[in-house]
Order: structure tokens, then sequence, then C-alpha cells
């Protein structure tokens, strides 16, 4: 019954998400380009919380992170631009309004947040862009296990996306544009390694 339940929620949630998705890009411009900006590790410097848990809950988790300069100035800049940005992340959907508060509490206000269920699920909003033949910059780092000391990469993943024709930043494009800030992330990247069981994480 738990899982039926949890199975009912998931797909509603999907639907919702992929419903705001569809309402974000009804207007862009065709000749223009959207940025799809993960959360997590490429715009909030997440894994010392995890390393170091000394929070309530998830929400205050989320609500005390820093955030990577460089990044945010990279992205302020596109919206400045009037270009279409669009946060996602795999995170829990109960964290929805946490995430969507801390992006405003460091300036990046914006409705355009979408969570998944898991990494992968982002290509389905990436091939729903393609679909309808608007360019996609993806930034993602695609990244785990920092926490840990041994960074992976969603090795399986990278290369999907790099068979699709869309402009993808990643681990090396993101520390170059977080490198001329002050930021905290300076050697959080050394010693990767790839790992292709992706999809559990």
């Amino acid at each position: 019954m738990k899982r039926l339940f949890k199975v009912i929620i998931y797909g509603a949630f999907d639907l919702f998400f992929k419903y705001r998705f569809k309402r974000c890009i009804k207007d862009v411009d065709l000749k223009d380009r959207v940025y799809l900006v993960d959360i997590d590790n490429t715009l909030a410097d997440t894994w010392p919380s995890l390393r170091d848990y000394v929070y309530r809950n998830e929400n205050h988790r989320y609500g005390s992170l820093s955030i990577f300069l460089g990044m945010r100035n990279f992205i302020l800049d596109k919206m400045k631009m009037k270009k279409c940005v669009i946060f996602i992340s795999a995170r829990s959907y109960s964290d929805y309004f946490s995430t969507r508060k801390w992006l405003s509490n460091n300036g990046l206000k914006s409705a355009n947040v979408i969570l998944v269920n898991k990494a992968e699920d982002k290509l389905n909003y990436i091939k729903m862009l393609l679909n309808k033949g608007i360019a996609v910059v993806y930034i993602d780092d695609l990244s785990y296990g920092h926490e840990h000391g041994e960074v992976r990469l969603y090795e399986k993943m990278i290369l999907k996306i790099k068979e699709l024709p869309v402009e993808y930043l990643g681990v090396k494009e993101i520390e170059l544009i977080n490198s001329a800030y002050e930021t905290s992330n300076k050697g959080i990247k050394k010693n990767i390694s790839y790992h292709q069981n992706y999809s559990s994480n």
C-alpha cells in the first residue's frame, strides 16, 4: 500500500513539474537558448553539509548552503540579458519551497525551479527542449561522493548528454567560471573517478 501511495505521489509531482516546465518555456524564442542549471555542487556548495551534518532537517541544511560566486554572477548576467534560466535539481519534492527560498535569498529570484527524482531524469527535460527546436545550455557538475573524499562522475549520463546537440558545461567549465572569484570550492574536484552505476544516486 505504501509503495502504491509513493508511486501515485511521485507521479503527481512529476506531472506538476512537467507542467511548470512547459509554462517556463512557452514564450522562448526559437532563436534563443535555454539555460538549464543544476544546483548542488554546481551553484550551491553542498557537499560539506553532507560531510558535517549538523542540521535540524533537510530544509535547514539547504537553507544554510553557501553559493559559488562565479556561477551566481554568470547566471545573473544571463538573467539580465533576459535569457531563460531554469534551475533543475535532483532533490526531494518536499524541498521545493526551501529551494526557491534559497535561490531568492541569494539574489536569484525565480519561479523556474524543477525538481526531479534522480539525476538521469533531467535528460527528459533536455529532450523536451530539443524536440521543440530550442537550443540548450546544460550546466551540471554531474558528480557525487565529495563528502567521502572521492568525487565520482555520472559517466553514463555524461556520455548520453554528449550525444545530444546541447552545449554542456561540466566540472571543468564550472571550475573555470568560478576560478575568477573567491569561492569555497577549491580542491573539491580532485581525484575524480568515473562510476557507471549512476542511476542509484
